[in-house]
């Protein structure tokens, strides 16, 4: 039975923050620090009346944990509608006054890849983004992470927005091979498998969220920390599921994830919003999935476990059939 490793892994985890005002953003720093945040993401396009130097100012200076500043502008999903100069001005500010770190998208990186490459010395770690929107292939993920790293960035974040939960494996392939370090999830309910599990591929940060702001598909910080324990998942790990459609009900990983910890087996439990269940047994059938337990939604593909799929008695840890209705 594999046990559970001394040593907490380096992912960092990460609070999103996206408050309208200065004061109520550095509030919100202390309490993502409070209820278990390494690093938050401050939302700059999301604060109205934005004053760049005086606001940026108050944020570093009171920030109790390293921050990640972003400034997202409506192309890219985000609030900012403003001059494209003021913005990234603004985004060289924050380097200047000494922000942990800053995310540029790689639209606009590509053009100052000179600048990133010169400004290393700045204290500051760049972050180069690309948000990804449907079904794409790996050979195509590929290519966009070789793009961000061919920037000059000291980190590369990939964001995608799968339709299917087969598809964060490309996610994790990607996290596994990567040179640099890379922040790599899914967004949405099918996504939350992207978060919990970037550990053991490798993932440099794992985002959740504060209590009172929930957000689909993102776990909370109370879960990674508590639940989930996700400092101390690592690349062997072994993976069990539960299965269903949806899965933001489930109660199984504040069952289950003690109970591996009390026994010191080095497994973790996590949901997965499963829609078909044959393609997903095609994708996640390696050693490293090491067992499911699976509710039978209305509409959902019945299928039958054949001699290559009856894996659900794994080193005496045994996860039964759920049939409902």
């Amino acid at each position: 039975m594999g046990s559970i490793g001394m040593l907490n892994n380096s992912t960092l985890i990460c609070a999103p923050l996206m408050a309208q005002s200065v004061e109520q953003m550095v509030s919100d720093m202390y309490e993502a620090k409070a209820q278990g945040a390494d690093v938050v993401e401050v939302r700059l396009d999301c604060i109205k009346n934005f004053q760049p130097r005086q606001d940026l100012q108050t944020i570093i200076r009171k920030r109790p944990l390293p921050v990640l500043i972003v400034y997202r502008p409506r192309w890219e999903g985000g609030q900012y509608e403003g001059d494209e100069r003021t913005r990234l001005e603004t985004l060289h500010l924050a380097k200047d006054l000494g922000a942990d770190y800053i995310d540029f998208e790689l639209k606009v990186a590509s053009n100052l890849g000179g600048e990133l490459k010169m400004d290393h010395h700045c204290g500051s770690k760049v972050i180069v983004s690309c948000y990804v929107n449907g079904m794409t292939s790996l050979e195509d993920l590929s290519h966009l992470v070789a793009s961000m790293q061919a920037t000059g960035a000291d980190i590369i974040k990939l964001v995608t927005n799968a339709i299917d939960i087969t598809e964060i494996s490309r996610i994790f392939q990607l996290l596994s091979h990567c040179q640099v370090p890379l922040i790599a999830y899914s967004v949405g309910e099918r996504g939350l498998m992207s978060q919990i599990l970037s550990p053991k591929f490798g993932g440099l940060l794992v985002y959740g969220s504060m209590e009172g702001n929930s957000v689909p598909g993102l776990p909370t910080l109370d879960s990674l920390r508590q639940a989930y324990k996700v400092i101390h998942i690592n690349a062997d790990t072994k993976v069990f599921g539960l299965i269903s459609k949806p899965v933001s009900h489930s109660k199984g990983p504040l069952l289950h994830n003690p109970t591996f910890r009390h026994v010191n087996y080095n497994g973790i439990y996590v949901p997965m919003f499963v829609d078909n269940l044959k393609d997903f047994f095609s994708v996640y059938s390696s050693p490293d999935f090491a067992g499911f337990r699976y509710v039978i939604y209305e509409g959902m593909v019945h299928l039958k476990l054949n001699e290559n799929m009856n894996f659900w008695l794994t080193e005496s840890l045994i996860f039964q059939f759920v049939s409902l209705g």
